[in-house]
């Protein structure tokens, strides 16, 4: 019968290759520092569902809108401007990181799209931390 089946002990036959450490965890570091700018997209989010929601959605023009005084007016408008464009291209930069990237290198996917879990990480730590602290 010889040795079919059964591993040779301490060789490297009887160990599977597979990726290193390092390689498993690339997909969450790189989705945590994706979490890094869209701390702001986040922040506008939040701003506009708290402190800016009177004004939040009224697309009304200058001086038309009852909403509040001129910075709850002009703070919704940068808000808003920090979700449009600043959410979009974060947007843009997940899908190309966490879909086309895996996809090009027939790398598998599923554990880039887990590694999205990680990016509003970095934000509500900074939450935490402010809460915390003040």
């Amino acid at each position: 019968m010889g040795d079919v089946g059964q591993a040779a002990f301490g060789s490297d036959k009887a160990r599977p290759k597979g990726p290193s450490w390092w390689r498993q965890l690339a997909p969450v570091w790189a989705n945590f520092l994706i979490g890094l700018p869209a701390m702001v997209p986040l922040h506008s989010a939040w701003l506009l569902l708290t402190e800016y929601r009177s004004c939040a959605f009224d697309n009304s023009g200058f001086g038309q809108t009852d909403c509040g005084s001129f910075d709850v007016i002009e703070g919704a408008g940068w808000a808003r401007v920090g979700i449009i464009v600043l959410g979009g291209l974060g947007l843009l930069l997940v899908v190309t990181l966490d879909v086309l990237f895996p996809a090009a290198y027939a790398r598998r996917i599923r554990p880039w799209l887990l590694g999205m879990l990680v990016i509003p990480v970095p934000y509500l730590t900074t939450i935490a931390a402010i809460a915390m602290l003040g």
